[in-house]
């Protein structure tokens, strides 16, 4: 079921099947659907995406759809969800940089699955499916929730983090 609501970033959809989200639409990519029923998913999904972009979460509670993809795509996901918030790790440290790009890029959940995170060793931000200026819309926000600066959280990006991340409660569940 398609569903789209009008947030602070512009209209965002999004997809569920079977009582999980399947997929995320950002404001480029959306079309016009109807908006979700008082108390469903979809709503909840809408409260926690809003409350993300206010600063006012740092994690999402929500049943997500299965990841997909080979062994390394699922890995490289796994990967990418550990990097905490208001921090970056670039494309080779999370795995072979263009297959990290080709994941990113295919990211059907962005904002729940942090593929904004995710910039290139050299000329950050690099590239987003929501376009450069929402991925440094996000960074941004997440520099200002964490009381970082954005060129701190743009060189927040080696493995001491990823390592660090993977530490982190609950991120085998990503």
């Amino acid at each position: 079921m398609l569903t789209s609501k009008k947030l602070s970033i512009g209209r965002i959809g999004i997809i569920t099947e079977g009582g999980l989200i399947t997929r995320l639409l950002l404001p480029n990519e959306t079309i016009a659907a109807p908006t979700p029923s008082p108390g469903s998913l979809e709503e909840h999904a809408f409260v926690q995406i809003e409350e993300y972009l206010n600063g006012e979460r740092r994690q999402f509670e929500l049943p997500l759809a299965p990841l997909q993809g080979s062994l390394l795509q699922r890995e490289i996901m796994l990967r990418l969800c550990t990097i905490p918030y208001g921090h970056t790790a670039t494309y080779g440290s999370l795995g072979p940089a263009r297959t990290v790009g080709s994941v990113c890029a295919a990211n059907p959940l962005p904002i729940i699955r942090p593929c904004h995170r995710v910039i290139p060793a050299h000329n950050p931000p690099g590239n987003y499916r929501g376009g450069s200026e929402l991925k440094l819309r996000l960074l941004r926000m997440e520099a200002s929730s964490s009381r970082l600066r954005l060129s701190n959280i743009l060189a927040l990006h080696d493995t001491d983090i990823l390592q660090q991340a993977t530490a982190l409660p609950g991120s085998d569940s990503l």
